[in-house]
């Protein structure tokens, strides 16, 4: 079968079963995603681990595209998913793998698997790598009829460098969750103002009541020297 991933961050790797029993196309670039590549290969599958950017429609439309979503749909579409839901207090979710349309994140569902959202944000796309490479297998292997999504729909908002500070006030447990959340080489560290520095955190753990972590120091560019 000839297959299409698509994936935009470096934390989805194809597994050796699909690399060995399928003719893999592998695109990580905007501009690659074009309908005239697509068409010469032509696929019977384009799959979507992690992709940044919206779809054309002559694609999704024309060919079977199917995305994964990490939250309980229809609660949660839209941006940084993994992280909003962590900051809600969510210890687990389901990973969907949902037909490509329109609307985002909004599509009918073929399956999903649960998984862990405790630990590091490189530990849980481990988990998650080895979930979309068996959810992608079963999709190839017999693909379901899609089940609708039942329920309003609600969408979370893409979280930027502002929201990587770490509020002042807390809980250890959500200073934790901050650190965390991000603690992943492909994301921008958590951080907090000290005068006319930016502390930035990473590799957290619980010691003792409190955390230990790793730090870096840097000059706040935004500060003016008076």
């Amino acid at each position: 079968m000839k297959i299409i991933i698509a994936s935009s961050k470096s934390w989805f790797v194809i597994s050796n079963y699909l690399k060995k029993n399928h003719q893999v196309l592998f695109i990580n670039e905007k501009n690659d995603l074009t309908i005239e590549k697509i068409k010469k290969f032509n696929p019977n599958f384009i799959f979507f681990p992690h992709w940044s950017w919206k779809v054309p429609i002559e694609i999704h439309e024309k060919y079977k595209c199917v995305l994964f979503h990490t939250a309980p749909l229809p609660f949660g579409r839209g941006g940084s998913p993994i992280q909003n839901l962590i900051l809600l207090g969510y210890k687990k979710s389901p990973v969907c793998a949902l037909k490509m349309v329109e609307e985002l994140d909004s599509g009918p569902i073929y399956c999903k698997k649960e998984i862990s959202l405790e630990g590091s944000l490189s530990k849980i796309f481990k988990r998650l790598n080895t979930v979309v490479n068996d959810l992608i297998k079963e999709l190839i292997e017999f693909l379901p009829e899609p089940i609708i999504q039942k329920g309003n729909g609600s969408y979370f908002r893409r979280l930027n460098k502002e929201d990587n500070q770490i509020p002042e006030k807390g809980s250890i447990e959500a200073f934790y969750d901050r650190i965390r959340m991000l603690d992943d080489e492909s994301y921008p560290n958590p951080f907090i103002k000290y005068g006319d520095y930016i502390v930035e955190f990473n590799k957290p753990k619980f010691d003792n009541g409190g955390i230990i972590c790793e730090a870096q120091i840097k000059f706040d560019s935004d500060k003016q020297n008076v």
